[in-house]
C-alpha cells in the first residue's frame, strides 16, 4: 500500500534523510520517497502502517514539519 502526505515544512536534503531514517524504525514501512520540489512524502507500507503514529514521529522532529493530507 502506499500513502501520500504533504510536509511543507521540509526544505532540504537533510530534512529528507531525517524522515527516511526515522521511518526506517518503523517494521511496517518498506520505502519511504520525499519530493523535496512538492514538499510531498509517498509511504510504501504494509496494513499494520498507522499514520497517527508516524504523523506524531515526523512532526516531534522539527516544529515546522506539519503532516498533512495530500489533496
Amino acid at each position: 500500500m502506499k500513502t501520500s502526505v504533504s510536509i511543507p515544512g521540509i526544505h532540504c536534503e537533510g530534512c529528507a534523510m531525517l524522515i527516511k531514517d526515522v521511518s526506517k524504525d518503523d517494521a511496517s514501512i518498506q520505502d519511504v520517497a520525499v519530493d523535496l520540489m512538492t514538499k510531498t512524502v509517498v509511504i510504501d507500507h504494509d496494513d499494520e502502517f498507522d499514520l497517527d503514529t508516524w504523523t506524531k514521529e515526523i512532526e516531534s522532529l522539527n516544529p515546522v514539519y506539519k503532516v498533512l493530507p495530500v489533496a
